[in-house]
């Protein structure tokens, strides 16, 4: 059992609780209440702000920010050792929930198993396998390619034999991938429906890849759960997801940071010159109707407060900036019951801030300890 002293600590309804007394035993929140003497020792944590577990939505652990076709070509030696390293940088910010939305080979499987034995040090992994797309699609170096309905369905239940948490689909283009528009249709309404209701059928949510475009309306008609990236989705799009209560996953960092980065191929960067100058007037949009928002570093990894802060210039509060991060990711994942907030019976992952992130956003950048299944993560490994 461990004891807690909290200065400050965000409850379930979003009420920053002043002098709070936090114990976890078990993994869970045992106690959750205000703070009263205790016998023996606690951890004294009356400096800082305590808020739970960040939650990453959108990520690949073995991709990093550059040329993703020619690490494509990697070994799987040499993905992992960057998985690992990624997985630690990650979880060291806070992160303690993280949903890995496709890995060539299904490593992700591996690393799922690695973090949860204790062998491999990370946010604990809900995953996709390998996503669908089809032949030269968008990041096919990567996908399991497939054409045509029949063909979708095969590769949905190929993932699903294989283990997944969810099923990932390549649904419009991308900006990492040379020759493809991120608002053209790269599967079609038959193969999108296919693809929504194998997985349904089969027990899983499903994310799509879509900036924008017709797809984006077929993949909603079908009742896709999430959309991944939504840069160039319309008002009416935007209202039909917000209705349908379908997700925006958010990945603004990751674009800001190639639109300028001189690590990453010509074409890479110049599309993303083009999408950031989008992408705030479209959460500005998704805010105004209402759209559940979640947020993902894709492979720009462990930063957080990057995307928090991309929301806030987007009009929305820090608070609710926050919620993206946790309660909402939550949701999304289905295991708002489990984590997300900070409550009696909840799992025991939870962050120490040198701020309040509810009024000032770069506190999430600045913490200064990670608890995740009621220990600290980093306490017999060092930093």
């Amino acid at each position: 059992m461990y004891v807690f002293r909290c200065g400050w600590a965000l409850d379930a309804s979003g009420t920053m609780q002043t002098d709070w007394k936090l114990v976890t035993e078990g993994g869970r929140i045992r106690a959750f209440e205000p703070w009263s003497p205790v016998a023996g020792s606690h951890i004294d944590w009356s400096r800082f702000v305590v808020v739970p577990g960040f939650i990453d939505c959108h990520d690949h652990l073995g991709i990093d920010m550059g040329d993703e076709e020619a690490q494509s070509k990697e070994d799987a030696e040499t993905t992992t050792i960057k998985a690992v390293a990624n997985a630690r940088r990650i979880l060291s910010a806070g992160v303690t929930t993280l949903r890995d939305v496709g890995e060539k080979g299904h490593h992700d499987l591996v690393w799922r198993r690695a973090i949860r034995a204790g062998q491999m040090l990370g946010p604990s992994l809900h995953i996709s396998g390998q996503f669908v797309t089809r032949t030269g699609g968008h990041a096919w170096y990567d996908g399991y390619q497939a054409d045509g309905p029949d063909e979708v369905r095969k590769a949905v239940r190929t993932q699903v034999r294989a283990g997944v948490d969810w099923v990932k689909g390549m649904i419009t283009g991308g900006i990492s991938t040379a020759g493809l528009s991120p608002t053209n249709a790269e599967y079609s309404r038959e193969e999108i429906r296919a693809l929504v209701d194998e997985a349904h059928r089969r027990g899983r949510k499903v994310a799509v890849h879509a900036h924008g475009g017709e797809a984006v309306d077929w993949a909603l008609e079908a009742g896709v759960d999430t959309i991944e990236h939504g840069v160039f989705i319309t008002d009416r799009q935007l209202e039909t997801a917000a209705r349908q209560g379908t997700y925006l996953v958010v990945t603004y960092e990751i674009i800001h940071q190639a639109a300028t980065s001189p690590d990453v191929p010509d074409h890479y960067r110049e599309k993303s010159v083009r999408a950031i100058r989008q992408y705030l007037d479209t959460l500005a949009k998704a805010k105004a109707y209402h759209v559940p928002v979640a947020v993902g570093g894709d492979s720009w990894h462990g930063d957080p407060c990057g995307e928090a802060k991309a929301l806030v210039a987007a009009q929305f509060s820090p608070a609710e900036a926050l919620a993206a991060l946790t309660v909402n990711g939550a949701r999304l994942l289905g295991l708002e019951d489990e984590i997300g907030s900070l409550a009696v019976g909840r799992a025991a992952d939870f962050v120490a801030l040198d701020g309040d992130p509810t009024r000032d956003v770069e506190a999430v950048r600045r913490v200064a300890s990670v608890v995740k299944g009621g220990e600290d993560p980093f306490s017999h490994r060092g930093r």
